[in-house]
């Protein structure tokens, strides 16, 4: 691989493939880089049960759409001050 990145935002309802399959796709590649990047829902969802699919599929988190910058923020400090 030749670019890394240090987070995910991923878009819960995209064509085709939703974000729970994709980041499902994605923790199941071999290289650990994959296992561990932090991978953050955006969703305009409230829906109670897609609480627990988060988790389930593997992502570290969600925001709710539309959201505001302080929340990109602090969304970025939990998954970095670990």
């Amino acid at each position: 691989m030749t670019r890394t990145f240090d987070l995910i935002f991923m878009d819960i309802q995209m064509p085709g493939i939703d974000g729970f399959e994709t980041t499902s796709i994605i923790r199941e590649l071999d290289d650990e880089y994959f296992k561990t990047i932090p991978i953050i829902a955006l969703t305009a969802s409230t829906l109670q049960d897609e609480n627990s699919k988060f988790k389930a599929c593997g992502m570290n988190g969600h925001i709710l759409k539309p959201f505001k910058p302080e929340e990109i923020k602090n969304i970025i400090s939990i998954n970095f001050s670990k």
